[in-house]
């Protein structure tokens, strides 16, 4: 039975009816455009309590936020603050109060009788100090029906809600709703915003940061860059101070080699030449007396032999300038043309084929015959007579059954590998790095010049734009490996 000072007694005129809905949706109005101005939900949350408290003078009003299944102060203007305090942050249950029972199970609570209802019996301690007698909470649901909150109205008598009550909470639950889920909203928008500005000036903070990196990584390159320039520049000086080092010293062995190559037969020149003037002084002075004939014939006799070593000796001295001008002679000037190949090694084949019968060697050609080349015949026969010369002279010389194979093939679109190998003493691992440098030979004791594979290596690396080397991988005797491309390169 309702209390008979209520408020909630049932509508006896239309005029009451009409007030009670024009302030109902005063309230609706008030609390919307606080929300839609964006106002702290607490303030919209206030509003709406102290609406509904105007339209029913004896209730309080309060609304409780669920968040993480505990309660939450929301709203509570009216209700006294040590017990707002005291319930604030309790967990929701089947047996929480008004609130927490409301908001665990999804439906209003009415509990008439605070002190003996059991939902209040861990509660009760709270609300009774403060003569709060009655609670009744509705649970608030957002679109999507998940439970935001409640909103209770709190009674100083033991007794129920009225109709004017239920019209009330009809109209403040969605209000409430519209307030937190808007809230909220503005919360996660404020909180993306909050963590858009911390990316933000984070990247920021990282293109600083990184512009720093690359400004320091491009001084720490342009300094090694210098760095880089400085040693390159003191490694072309070393290398340029090296070149001509070893300039100098192939200059002094050359000098060296012509002075010993020219010294034996000049030397033997000279004597002989002043033995035949010191032996004509001598007949000049037998001729102012009377001469016998065996003294004109011993005389005819040391001229002629003198002459004839004279003779020799310049001989060998211009034999071996002729040899010191094949050094620095300018093979550009040789005619170049196209030319078969295994011909040209035929004809210089065919020029040590008496050599090779008397030292009883032979030759055997592994040599295509459809390999040509745009090249220069004369200056690779050259290269041919002295590898060939040097095989016989220095490789099979004392040797039964020598042999020379001379191979080609192609490693290389435009390039042939011909190999010049002997069966002969070979070399030692120790002077193969020598066997191009001028006047390096193993048997200068016998009048040997060692220009020989110096000649034949200028002509590979110049004119003909290949390679020549000692192929220390030959298993026995020696293997010159020759390099060269099809089409020389213009002189």
């Amino acid at each position: 039975m309702e209390h008979p000072s209520s408020l909630s007694s049932p509508l006896s005129s239309a005029s009451a009816g009409l007030e009670r809905i024009a302030h109902l949706l005063s309230l609706q109005n008030t609390v919307l455009e606080a929300v839609a101005i964006g106002r702290e939900l607490s303030e919209a949350l206030t509003l709406l309590c102290h609406g509904v408290e105007h339209l029913a003078d004896d209730v309080m009003c309060s609304v409780l936020l669920v968040e993480g299944g505990q309660m939450r102060h929301g709203a509570a203007p009216s209700l006294p603050l040590t017990f707002v305090a005291a319930i604030n942050g309790s967990a929701i249950g089947a047996a929480a109060g008004s609130c927490g029972t409301a908001a665990y199970t999804g439906r209003a609570v009415e509990v008439r009788d605070i002190e003996h209802d059991p939902l209040w019996a861990d509660y009760k301690v709270f609300a009774l100090p403060h003569g709060l007698r009655a609670c009744w909470s509705s649970p608030i649901f957002a679109h999507d029906g998940k439970i935001l909150g409640t909103f209770a109205l709190y009674f100083h008598e033991v007794r129920g809600p009225g109709e004017l009550h239920r019209d009330a909470v009809r109209i403040a639950t969605p209000l409430a709703a519209i307030a937190i889920e808007r809230s909220r909203m503005d919360s996660a928008e404020r909180a993306r915003v909050a963590e858009l500005a911390t990316s933000n000036a984070r990247i920021e903070q990282l293109n600083y940061t990184l512009e720093q990196r690359v400004e320091e990584r491009t001084q720490d390159l342009s300094r090694r860059n210098e760095e880089l320039a400085r040693a390159f520049d003191e490694l072309q000086r070393t290398h340029s101070q090296l070149f001509e080092a070893r300039k100098l010293v192939s200059l002094s062995r050359l000098v060296v080699g012509v002075a010993h190559e020219l010294n034996t037969p000049i030397g033997n020149a000279r004597v002989l030449s002043t033995t035949l003037l010191e032996r004509c002084n001598a007949f000049r002075k037998l001729a102012e007396g009377p001469l016998r004939r065996s003294e004109m014939l011993e005389f005819t006799k040391d001229m002629a032999e003198g002459s004839r070593i004279l003779a020799h000796s310049l001989e060998m001295a211009a034999d071996r300038v002729g040899r010191f001008k094949s050094v620095a002679v300018d093979h550009s000037s040789s005619p170049r043309r196209s030319f078969v190949l295994r011909e040209v090694i035929e004809d210089i084949a065919a020029l040590f084929e008496p050599v090779m019968g008397r030292l009883g060697c032979d030759l055997h050609l592994e040599v295509p015959g459809d390999i040509q080349l745009d090249s220069y015949p004369e200056p690779l026969g050259q290269v041919l007579s002295n590898a060939f010369d040097n095989a016989l002279e220095h490789g099979l010389r004392g040797r039964s059954r020598g042999r020379i194979v001379v191979s080609v093939t192609r490693p290389s679109a435009g390039q042939i590998e011909l190999r010049i190998s002997d069966n002969g003493t070979g070399i030692a691992e120790g002077i193969v790095g020598n066997v191009f440098e001028p006047f390096f030979t193993t048997r200068l004791a016998d009048g040997y010049s060692g220009l020989g594979l110096h000649v034949a290596y200028n002509i590979v690396h110049g004119l003909l734009g290949g390679t020549l080397e000692v192929d220390r991988a030959a298993p026995v005797g020696m293997t010159l490996l020759l390099r060269i491309p099809l089409i020389a390169p213009l002189a």
